[in-house]
């Protein structure tokens, strides 16, 4: 049976994984950069990824604390 992401992301272990949006969770160690975006969110752009991954802005303030930023 197929999962939804929020069944897929809460397999995935915290401390090295991060819904940044509804559609994406991204791994922590596979961001090469993080590009300030508009509204004061973000764009990521991943080492394994041609496309970049949008940081939502309801998930702004949980990335910056955790990216330390």
């Amino acid at each position: 049976m197929p999962m939804n992401i929020s069944e897929f992301y809460a397999r995935l272990p915290e401390e090295h994984f991060f819904r940044c949006h509804r559609s994406y969770c991204v791994n922590l160690a596979k961001i090469r950069e993080i590009v300030p975006w508009f509204n004061n969110t973000y764009i990521l752009r991943l080492s394994d990824l041609e496309f970049e991954v949008p940081v939502s802005r309801s998930k702004v303030k949980a990335f910056r604390q955790l990216m330390r930023l």
